[in-house]
């Protein structure tokens, strides 16, 4: 169980922003899976290099939060939990010009391993922001 913490109205705000980014990043992935299938998503790339300039804002931002949340060993234990979601970036690495390989990569390991994650944030997370 989280134990309680009160947020000043700057980590509500920091919060609420990292939420949201972790939103519409999923958003993203989504788009970027589809597009390989719909040939009208024709962004799928640039999306896909935007998703990954998302993740080290998200790095840096897990930073913060654990150090807001060091006396909630849940909150730090999901955060450190998004190493899993970059270890599934980094099987991209001299791949993204092969499209077959890049889709079982986004579709099968990326976008669910964050998925996943996401769904632990939101978890821990939210509930401090319905306060």
């Amino acid at each position: 169980m989280t134990s309680t913490v009160i947020l000043d109205e700057k980590q509500f705000e920091l919060l609420q922003r990292y939420v949201g980014m972790l939103e519409t990043i999923e958003e993203a992935l989504t788009y970027v899976t589809d597009s390989f299938k719909e040939i009208e998503k024709t962004e799928g790339d640039r999306v896909l290099a935007d998703v990954f300039e998302s993740f080290g804002q998200v790095s840096e931002s897990n930073e913060l939060i654990k150090a807001l949340f060091e006396k909630s060993p849940e909150v730090v234990s999901v955060l450190s939990r998004f190493k899993q979601v970059i270890d599934q970036t980094m099987k991209l690495d001299g791949h993204l010009g092969e499209s077959n390989i890049k889709e079982e990569i986004v579709k099968g390991k990326l976008s669910p391993a964050f998925s996943a994650w996401k769904l632990e944030i939101d978890r821990v997370l939210k509930p401090l922001l319905n306060n």
